[in-house]
């Protein structure tokens, strides 16, 4: 299966999440600050760096900017297997499609249990058609009609379909029997 062309001196296993060294780190916040910084960005760890490099004064040489991940790409995730991944700030609707939230803007495409590729073509088609469509969303849906295009004529590509299981966690039960809303989603719904 094709990947991402890339340079092979990359190392292996997840690439650094600012481009920097970094390490992981526990804090403890109240709900109304995670609140506050979700709306500076979604993930934590860049809404706090946001905020410290809006007040840090301007280096004088700035690091090399994180190249952007693309609107729509190809993920390996196991020897030669790979899965369809999206921006999802950019391609957030498609019928008869799921995307599942993993880090940050990116998810990966799951279809319906009776859909195949040429769904997914349909889709991205058939949402490109809409008028409501922005300007981002409309070069991102573009851009993946023409990856779908390329995969679905790559003879070194083979496709298959998974059905795949999503457990959510159901909130807990208060006092009275009720369950009360849930504390954390462990699948993030857009």
């Amino acid at each position: 299966m094709t990947q991402r062309s890339e340079p092979s001196s990359r190392p292996r296993g997840r690439p650094s999440k600012f481009g920097r060294p970094s390490r992981v780190v526990t804090v403890t916040l109240p709900h109304d600050a995670i609140e506050r910084l979700r709306r500076v960005h979604r993930d934590l760890g860049w809404a706090i760096m946001a905020l410290l490099d809006k007040d840090a004064p301007e280096p004088a040489q700035k690091p090399a900017s994180r190249k952007a991940d693309p609107d729509v790409e190809l993920v390996t995730v196991a020897d030669r297997r790979a899965l369809i991944v999206v921006n999802r700030e950019h391609i957030q609707h498609l019928p008869g499609v799921n995307l599942m939230p993993l880090r940050g803007n990116r998810a990966f495409v799951a279809l319906d249990i009776d859909r195949g590729m040429s769904d997914l073509e349909l889709a991205v088609s058939d949402r490109l058609d809409e008028p409501a469509v922005g300007a981002n969303e409309a070069r991102a849906l573009q851009d993946f009609r023409s990856q779908l295009t390329a995969w679905r004529r790559d003879h070194d590509l083979k496709f298959h379909r998974r059905a795949i299981i999503v457990v959510e966690r159901r909130p807990k039960a208060n006092g009275n029997g009720r369950r009360a809303p849930a504390t954390r989603d462990l699948v993030q719904k857009k």
